[in-house]
């Protein structure tokens, strides 16, 4: 008789579950995509970040409160900031508040000075887009690193990467998660997601030039 060995697929998991680790950890990122590579640093808690970096225009900051469903974009040179739902952010970044990830395990890695699982990765977002590629997670849940290719629902393609350095893991100062205080800032939350670009652009040269 033979005996054959049927293995349970891999069970679809959210992306912001993975993304939303159960540790708190600072550290150094970067990501790159059609845009460009941008360079910053990353404060975590589960559920709250804060991502500070460079652009062309200058240095921005996001504040990412999931337990709020809350989400800040901040210009520390005008002192000001734009409110948002966290679920709005999910649909400017292409819907990954509702992209689920399938997981396959493929070996071990070292990535910036961590020991982590490599996994290769298929991401099924809205209207049929797609991630697919490979991420490498620590033991504690942080993603070090993930690179592949992104599909969009119109079939456009565009690699993508991101990788973490530098990593530190420990308590954060809940501070970083808040507003400053005495910036001016806009309420976008009843804004439709579509038109979110649109009005954060619209209303930059009028909160530059208070």
């Amino acid at each position: 008789m033979n005996l054959v060995m049927v293995l349970p697929a891999a069970a679809a998991e959210r992306a912001l579950d993975l993304l939303d680790a159960a540790v708190s950890f600072t550290a150094d990122f970067t990501v790159s995509g059609d845009k460009g590579t941008y360079h910053g640093s990353v404060w975590h808690a589960p559920g709250r970040e804060r991502r500070d970096f460079s652009t062309k225009d200058g240095g921005q900051a996001v504040i990412l409160r999931r337990d709020t469903n809350s989400a800040y974009l901040l210009k520390p040179s005008g002192r000001w900031y734009v409110g948002l739902a966290f679920s709005a952010v999910g649909v400017l970044a292409g819907g990954i508040d509702t992209l689920t990830v399938e997981r396959t395990r493929l070996g071990s890695d070292v990535v910036a000075g961590i020991r982590t699982t490599r996994y290769k990765v298929v991401g099924n977002g809205p209207k049929g887009s797609r991630f697919d590629g490979h991420a490498w997670f620590a033991n504690d849940g942080v993603m070090m690193k993930a690179e592949g290719t992104v599909t969009e629902s119109n079939g456009r393609r565009s690699e993508v990467a991101t990788a973490l350095s530098n990593l530190r893991l420990g308590k954060v100062d809940e501070r970083m998660f808040e507003l400053p205080a005495g910036w001016m800032g806009m309420d976008l939350r009843s804004v439709p997601p579509e038109r979110l670009a649109q009005a954060i652009e619209a209303m930059r040269p009028l909160l530059e030039g208070r």
